[in-house]
């Protein structure tokens, strides 16, 4: 896989652009058979009284999660994060609701057996305030997405890129943008860093 590191400067402009990958679905390391919460403490590194405050919903392939502790991440799990929802959809959908009886059909339960702890990506998307808070911490640790979903980014803040390397090689941001274009399905490891 083509490894891609960007040095950004520290902008809302900036920010905005490169979080907002995280809408789209990425792939990140998880450890396949774990918990929930400790792919939440230890991968993605919340700390455990954001994720108290702050995550309100969490869905496991399309089913809501209430116990962090017991929810297992199965292979190729595909996660989604979100602050609270509006309206009787997002009360009900919300971790722990009081009204989390009325989903019960659909609320996630392990369905495999136990399974050794293995190492492995599931497909993450943040919605949000989190990926607002939470955005540029998972683009440092690194995303795996196709160089197509980078285009938008690169050409609507160009002068954000201050450093880019491709495989360890320094390259500009004309020649990232032709490099993207020429190899669009190409996944690309993205880590980004941003700098004053």
């Amino acid at each position: 896989m083509t490894q891609l590191t960007l040095r950004i400067r520290n902008t809302k402009r900036s920010h905005a652009t490169w979080k907002y990958l995280l809408q789209s679905p990425s792939k990140v390391t998880a450890d396949i058979g774990d918990t929930m919460m400790n792919f939440l403490t230890n991968r993605v590194e919340f700390d455990e009284e954001y994720i108290d405050s702050e995550i309100k919903t969490i869905f496991i392939d399309g089913k809501p999660v209430d116990d962090l502790n017991t929810a297992i991440i199965p292979a190729n799990a595909r996660i989604a994060l979100g602050a609270v929802a509006p309206g009787v959809a997002g009360i009900t959908m919300r971790r722990n609701s009081p009204i989390s009886s009325m989903r019960s059909g659909i609320t996630y339960h392990n369905t495999e057996p136990a399974q050794e702890i293995t190492e492995g990506t599931v497909t993450l998307l943040l919605f949000n305030s989190i990926m607002e808070d939470k955005g540029l911490n998972i683009l440092k640790k690194g995303i795996s997405i196709p160089a197509s979903k980078l285009e938008a980014a690169v050409e609507e803040v160009p002068e954000s890129i201050s450093t880019a390397s491709l495989d360890g090689t320094s390259i500009s941001v004309a020649e990232l943008l032709q490099w993207i274009r020429k190899n669009p399905q190409s996944q690309v490891q993205l880590r980004v860093n941003s700098h004053s």
